[in-house]
């Protein structure tokens, strides 16, 4: 018996929005759930405890089974859905550097977000402190991970590649963020003009742009000086100095 996929998510969070682009650019249907993280309903312990224990989003739900993490997400639709092999690659080496790029990126490019998350959304949460050594962290790793992105594309047209695979989409976004929050701008791009140039690449492709929407008008809201109300009391901080809960 076929189930409908549920998918929870929130479009300002990077790892949500290439798992929605994956299901977009591969016709997969699915029903979605904004998960509210602004007042925090992905931190209460019942979400927790059907959901994820991390309390993160993407999240989904297919059925009785649930799988959260955006690659283990994206990689279970590959398995049940069969979209073209490009995405997660054909041949054990195809596959093999695609799984590669999936785990570096979130021990690098993944923890860069805390550039952006620190520079604009800290004091919508705990308000007005000192977030220079959060950001400067962020800053630092972003910076090292556009060397090693700048590398792979100059072997590959794309990220694993000559097609785009699901690496380039958590990249993708990842960046999308930066540009938004202006995190990354025309020094950075100048520096590094093969990303520059796969990022509009990307940029081009029907979804992208959709699935993007929220998270440039939120960028726009910060860069006015405007402050989003949040409840929520927590962040995971990736790759930062911030001690858990020292804002609270």
């Amino acid at each position: 018996m076929n189930s409908t996929l549920r998918f929870l998510h929130h479009p300002t969070s990077q790892p949500c929005r290439a798992v929605h682009q994956f299901l977009l650019e591969n016709e997969i249907p699915f029903e979605e759930e904004i998960v509210n993280l602004m007042d925090g309903t992905n931190e209460q312990q019942g979400f927790k405890d059907k959901y994820n224990p991390t309390g993160q989003v993407p999240i989904l739900e297919d059925g009785d089974f649930v799988v959260w993490e955006s690659p283990a997400i994206a990689f279970y639709l590959n398995e049940k859905y069969n979209p073209p092999a490009h995405w997660f690659g054909e041949t054990a080496q195809q596959k093999a550097t695609i799984q590669q790029y999936c785990h570096w990126h979130a021990s690098f490019l993944r923890r860069g977000s805390g550039a952006f998350f620190y520079t604009h959304f800290a004091e919508c949460i705990w308000g007005d402190n000192d977030y220079s050594k959060e950001i400067a962290k962020g800053r630092y790793t972003l910076d090292d991970s556009l060397t090693y992105l700048d590398r792979w594309l100059n072997e590959n047209t794309y990220l694993c590649g000559d097609e785009i695979s699901f690496g380039d989409l958590l990249a993708y976004h990842e960046l999308v963020s930066h540009v938004a929050g202006k995190i990354i701008g025309e020094t950075e791009w100048q520096k590094h003009p093969r990303i520059k140039q796969w990022f509009d690449t990307i940029s081009e492709r029907p979804h992208s742009s959709p699935v993007s929407e929220m998270i440039m008008a939120v960028g726009a809201m910060r860069l006015a000086g405007e402050l989003i109300p949040m409840t929520r009391k927590t962040s995971l901080a990736k790759g930062t100095e911030v001690t858990p809960g020292v804002y609270s």
